[in-house]
C-alpha cells in the first residue's frame, strides 16, 4: 500500500483542462519538454491544448476509439490507436514513439489498459517521461464493470502495485485526485477509490519531498461529477498518520 503514498514537494501545482472531468493538476518543473504524448482522447483535447499553450512541443495523441479528433488542432498529431502491450495496426505500446525524446509529457487515461501498457517499459523509457498524469481504474471498478472492461478480467491489486512500485522506482507521486463519479472499495481494511488520477514527477525533480498531510482530494481539485458526492479520504496511505486540520 506504501505506493499510493503521496508526497509534497517544492514545487508549484495548477489544475488545468475543462472544468469537472477532463482536467488534471499538473507541477510547474523547471525547463521545458521536448514532446507531448496524449493516450486517451475521447472528445476532449481541452487538456492537450492546455499543455501546449505553455509548452508549444509536437503533441503526439493516441485513441482507435475514435476517428479523429474531437476538434481540428494543428499542434496535434492524432493516431488511431489503442495503447497496450504490443505494437500493431491497432495498437501501440509507445516504444518507437518515445524513442527520439528524453523530456515528455505524458497523459494517460486509457481505461484499464495501463495495466498492459507500462509493464512494458523498461527504466531507461520511464526515465524519459519528466511528468505523468496518470488516471487508474483499479481492479475493484474493473471487477465491478466486467462487459466495460473487457479483456482485463485478469487484472488484480497485485498487477496494480507492482505497476505502481515500477512508476515508483523513477518517478514520486505529487498528487492524487479520486473520481467521485465512481465508487469506492476496501483493500487489507483500506477504503480506496475506485478510479483515480495520479501526477508523478520524476525524481531528478524531487527534493525535500514529505508525506502529504492533507484530506484527499484538496482544495485545488474539482469532482469529475459536481452532481455526486465528495468522498474524503483522511487516512494511510493518502495522508500521513497526523493530518492536519486544514485543507490545502
Amino acid at each position: 500500500m506504501e505506493q499510493l503514498v503521496i508526497y509534497r514537494v517544492s514545487r508549484q501545482k495548477v489544475r488545468i483542462g475543462k472544468p469537472y472531468d477532463g482536467g488534471y493538476v499538473v507541477f510547474d518543473l523547471p525547463g521545458g519538454y521536448d514532446a507531448i504524448i496524449s493516450g486517451g482522447i475521447s472528445n476532449d483535447i481541452s487538456f492537450e491544448q492546455a499543455v501546449l499553450n505553455y509548452h508549444p512541443v509536437p503533441c503526439l495523441a493516441f485513441d482507435g476509439t475514435i476517428s479523429g479528433l474531437p476538434e481540428q488542432d494543428p499542434r496535434i498529431t492524432f493516431y488511431r490507436k489503442n495503447l497496450g502491450k504490443e505494437e500493431s495496426e491497432t495498437l501501440s505500446n509507445l516504444h518507437g514513439p518515445i524513442e527520439p525524446y528524453s523530456n515528455l509529457f505524458m497523459k494517460i487515461n486509457i481505461e484499464g489498459h495501463e495495466f498492459r501498457l507500462f509493464p512494458t517499459f523498461s527504466e531507461d523509457q520511464m526515465k524519459k517521461i519528466k511528468q505523468l498524469v496518470l488516471e487508474i481504474h483499479t481492479p475493484g471498478d474493473i471487477q465491478l464493470h466486467p462487459g466495460y472492461f473487457k479483456g482485463l478480467s485478469d487484472i488484480t491489486h497485485q498487477h496494480m502495485f507492482e505497476m505502481l512500485e515500477k512508476i515508483n522506482r523513477t518517478h514520486t507521486l505529487v498528487h492524487l485526485h479520486p473520481n467521485n463519479g465512481c465508487k469506492t472499495h476496501w483493500v487489507d481494511g483500506i477504503m480506496l477509490p475506485n478510479v483515480f488520477e495520479c501526477t508523478f514527477i520524476r525524481n531528478d525533480f524531487v527534493d525535500n519531498k514529505q508525506p502529504n498531510t492533507n484530506l484527499i482530494p484538496q482544495s485545488i481539485d474539482m469532482p469529475n461529477v459536481p452532481s455526486d458526492p465528495i468522498v474524503l479520504f483522511d487516512h494511510y496511505p493518502f495522508v500521513s498518520p497526523s493530518p492536519l486540520s486544514n485543507n490545502q
